[in-house]
């Protein structure tokens, strides 16, 4: 599927953007991405009308107001006292979400720390995401064209990661990953497992989980799975850049994303599998040190804006 590609839209479909921390880049990368790209839907930026200054947009207190085909700005100010804003526009967006209001939310970066200070549990979106998932906790999954990557574990201690290496963890989330992508996409993916330790454990001489574990999870999958097999993680990007709809397990958030990164920022999306409905985000932070400057790059959130409509098709 090309995001890029227009296709008719479904009557009434709306899409919800919050804008993220406002100290950071959020409003801005919207901001240019609305002036470069006209979605064939709603689209309902979640955020306060002082952050987001650009004059041409409507602004409106209720989703009712939203006129088919129309951009407008929910105007929210604040939340209950103490509440980081951009956790009250999220929520705000979940719900209506979850009510039916929108099928589609694209999310600015917000700041964990300010999250986490303010007395909130959630590391982040796909933390708050997790009380709202279909079943068990939503996956992230890395878009874009030449390279597609699924974390087995995302926002943990690298301490903990080997106590969740098991063979029924493994097949339970390769299989949510599969099942979903096949959903969204209406294709099939082949999956490319990433070594866990240096040299995909080198036969068992840097480390044993590949022979114990991963490997036996893997042969049990391809029953059900496409699976090409088992790589050093130097190797596994190459390889599953060089294939057709391939997707790169990797079992670290770093492990993932710092090739995915480094690859494919600039058009790179991040998808979140498991959820009643569908959300995308873009695959870079607050960038605090360019805030304010007119300088930050909207590609990856003019990304995500077309990766959540394509997939509302």
């Amino acid at each position: 599927m090309n995001p890029s590609a227009k296709k008719p839209i479904k009557k009434n479909k709306v899409i919800a953007v919050t804008l993220g921390d406002p100290q950071g880049i959020g409003p801005e990368v919207i901001a240019k991405s609305l002036a470069d790209y006209s979605p064939g839907c709603s689209l309902l930026l979640v955020g306060a009308r002082r952050f987001f200054p650009a004059s041409d947009i409507p602004v409106i207190k209720n989703i009712d107001e939203l006129q088919a085909g129309e951009s407008a700005l929910l105007d929210i100010e604040s939340g209950p006292n103490g509440a980081d804003v951009s956790f009250v526009w999220v929520k705000t967006a979940v719900e209506m979400a979850l009510r039916g209001e929108v099928q589609a939310l694209v999310t600015a970066p917000v700041n964990k720390n300010k999250w986490l200070d303010s007395g909130l549990p959630y590391c982040g979106h796909t933390d708050f995401l997790t009380t709202v998932a279909k079943a068990g906790n939503p996956a992230m999954f890395f878009w874009s064209p030449g390279l597609k990557v699924a974390l087995f574990t995302h926002h943990i201690a690298l301490a903990d990661v080997f106590s969740r290496i098991n063979k029924d963890n493994i097949s339970a989330f390769v299989r949510q990953v599969d099942s979903e992508l096949r959903r969204l996409f209406r294709k099939e993916f082949t999956y490319l497992f990433s070594g866990l330790n240096p040299h995909a454990g080198e036969n068992g001489h840097l480390g044993t989980e590949e022979i114990d574990t991963i490997i036996p999870a893997m042969n049990d999958l391809r029953e059900q799975v496409p699976v090409a097999g088992i790589y050093p993680p130097d190797v596994v990007f190459a390889k599953a850049r060089a294939m057709k709809n391939a997707v790169v397990i990797a079992w670290t958030h770093d492990q993932g994303l710092t090739p995915f990164k480094l690859l494919q920022a600039g058009n790179g999306v991040q998808l979140t599998l498991g959820l009643p409905f569908i959300r995308t985000s873009p695959v870079h932070g607050t960038a605090y040190d360019i805030a304010g400057q007119g300088s930050a790059d909207p590609a990856s959130m003019l990304a995500a804006i077309r990766l959540a409509e394509s997939l509302l098709h």
